[in-house]
C-alpha cells in the first residue's frame, strides 16, 4: 500500500500557485503561514522532522525565483534585499524566504505545553470585523538563527540531523564540550613534578600538554647548570636549541615556555654566548651524548 503523502506535500502545488499569483507581501505571508501550518500538522510532535520539508519548500521557491546577487538594496517585488548568512553575500531573495523562517525549534517554558501553530498574516480591516481575535502566539526561538547557522552551513547540519531530536543534539554537544574543557583544566592543573622526564617525553597524553613542555624545559636547564658547575672548562650557553636537544620539544615550543626562567640573566652572569657551544661540542661532543634528563624529576 503506497505511503500517504503528508499534508504539506499535498498543499505544496497550491502554495506555489498562490506565491505566483500573489500581488503583495501580505498575500505571500499568508500563503507561507498556511504551508508552515501544514508542515506542523504533518509532524505535530517532532519539530526536528519539519526541517527537511521546510528546506524542500524553500528550494522550490528559489527554483522558481532564483537568488539575484546585487548591491542594490531597493529590491523589486517580489524580492527583498538581504546579506544574512555565510559570507554576508548581498542579494535579492523572494519575500517567501523571509516568511518561511522556522520558529519552533526551542520554546520558552511558558509556551512549551502549547501546541505548535503558525499565526497567519494579519487580516485586512474588513476581514477583522468578522473574525474573532486569535490567541496570542507563543514565543519561540529558532536555534539555527540564534547561533548564526544559515545557507551552506545550515544545509550541512540539517542533512546530518535528519529526523533526530535537536534537543538531544544540543545536550550531547554541550556535554562533549564541557568534558573537553574540564579535561583540559585537569591537565593544566596537574602536578608533573613527580613524573619522570622519560614518561613526559614519550607518553602520548603529555605531548600536547604545555605544562609538560615547561616541566621538561625546567629540568633541562637544571641539568645544563649542573654540568656547567661540574665542568667549568667546558660550559654550555643555555639556548632554546640546546634545551630542545635534551627534551625533544621543538625550539619554537621551548621559546613559549621558558619565559621567566632567567636564562638570559644566567648566561650573562656566566659570560656565556651561543658561540661557546660550538667549542664545547668540539671538545666533548653533543650535549645529548653527555647529559640526560630521562630519569630526572621536577624536584631535586
Amino acid at each position: 500500500m503506497p505511503r500517504k503523502s503528508p499534508p504539506w506535500k499535498k498543499l505544496l502545488p497550491e502554495f506555489l500557485e498562490a506565491i505566483d499569483c500573489a500581488e503583495n507581501d501580505e498575500q505571500i505571508q499568508q500563503a507561507c503561514a498556511e504551508i508552515k501550518q501544514a508542515v506542523v500538522e504533518s509532524y505535530p510532535d517532532t519539530p526536528s522532522s519539519r526541517r527537511n520539508p521546510m528546506t524542500e519548500i524553500r528550494e522550490a521557491i528559489r527554483e522558481r525565483y532564483p537568488v539575484k546577487k546585487t548591491k542594490k538594496q531597493k529590491a523589486q517585488y517580489p524580492y527583498y534585499f538581504t546579506d544574512a548568512g555565510k559570507g554576508r553575500v548581498k542579494r535579492w531573495e523572494h519575500l517567501a524566504i523571509k516568511h518561511l523562517r522556522e520558529d519552533w525549534n526551542i520554546k520558552t517554558t511558558e509556551a512549551s505545553e502549547k501546541s505548535d501553530t503558525i499565526t497567519p498574516a494579519p487580516a485586512t480591516l474588513e476581514q477583522s470585523e468578522n473574525i474573532p481575535p486569535s490567541p496570542k502566539p507563543e514565543t519561540s526561538i529558532d536555534i539555527f538563527t540564534e547561533v548564526g547557522l544559515e545557507g551552506e552551513e545550515l544545509a550541512i547540519v540539517e542533512q546530518a540531523l535528519g529526523d533526530a531530536d535537536i534537543n538531544e543534539w544540543i545536550k550531547q554537544a554541550l556535554l562533549q564540550r564541557a568534558k573537553a574543557i574540564n579535561a583540559l583544566h585537569e591537565r593544566l592543573n596537574e602536578d608533573l613534578s613527580l613524573v619522570k622526564s622519560d614518561e613526559l617525553m614519550n607518553d602520548k597524553k603529555y605531548r600536547t600538554n604545555p605544562n609538560a613542555s615547561r616541566e621538561l624545559a625546567s629540568r633541562a636547564i637544571r641539568a645544563i647548570k649542573d654540568w656547567n658547575d661540574n665542568q667549568p672548562e667546558h660550559k654550555w650557553c643555555i639556548t632554546n636549541k640546546l634545551i630542545s636537544s635534551l627534551t625533544g620539544v621543538t625550539p619554537k615550543a621551548i621559546a613559549k615556555v621558558v619565559e621567566g626562567m632567567g636564562i638570559e640573566d644566567y648566561n650573562q652572569m656566566m659570560g656565556l654566548t651561543p658561540v661557546v657551544n660550538r667549542m664545547t661540542k668540539a671538545a666533548v661532543g653533543s650535549i645529548s651524548e653527555e647529559v640526560s634528563i630521562a630519569d630526572m624529576l621536577g624536584i631535586d
